[in-house]
């Protein structure tokens, strides 16, 4: 008669240990998942999200310029595309951080995050006096059509008030169908490398 034992190699003891600290795993998936959301804002989607366009013209911003003392608005504030890219730091800001044994978060810590992510109410700048005289003065020479979209703010009525909205989601940071598949693959070969 002839007896097998079955003795635990170094490759199954490297997968059990693998299978009990999975945090190498989950940086690449965090980085992975980081990668996916810049990349959303190059592709202006995520996943198959594909974003609205920005309200052109870009009001809310308009104000923020002269509000922060410029002479005239940026000229992105005329631009329907990119969605969700100003000043770069929202994509910049995006980052990945493993927590315990078996979490990764990826996201961004930036105040507005949140609403851009999701759709939400919005708040402009104070419209001050200073405000409406840089925008009057901005204004003067330009045609009917500028006059028309963006004269209102010059009213009285919106002396020292902001201007209340809302924001379309525009999902930038999460799981898709790609992040599956790629974690599906990371995850195997953790298993199967087994280092």
């Amino acid at each position: 008669m002839t007896r097998a034992t079955f003795k635990k190699g170094n490759k199954l003891e490297r997968w059990e240990r693998n299978l009990e600290n999975p945090r190498r795993a989950l940086k690449q998936i965090g980085a992975i998942m980081v990668a996916e959301s810049q990349r959303a804002f190059r592709e202006q989607k995520h996943g198959r999200d594909k974003w609205d366009a920005r309200a052109t013209p870009n009001v809310y911003g308009i104000i923020a310029d002269f509000a922060q003392g410029a002479k005239s608005p940026k000229k992105r504030r005329f631009d329907s595309r990119p969605a969700l890219k100003d000043t770069g730091r929202l994509s910049a800001s995006i980052a990945a951080k493993v927590y315990g044994r078996s979490v990764v978060i990826v996201g961004s810590n930036l105040e507005y995050a949140g609403v851009l992510q999701e759709g939400g109410p919005i708040e402009s700048e104070t419209i001050s006096s200073a405000v409406q005289r840089a925008l009057w003065k901005w204004l003067k020479p330009k045609g009917k059509e500028l006059k028309k979209q963006l004269g209102f703010l010059l009213n009285r009525k919106y002396t020292g008030e902001t201007l209340k909205g809302e924001v379309e989601p525009r999902p930038f940071v999460g799981i898709t169908k790609d992040t599956i598949e790629d974690v599906r693959e990371i995850v195997g070969l953790e298993l199967m490398e087994a280092r």
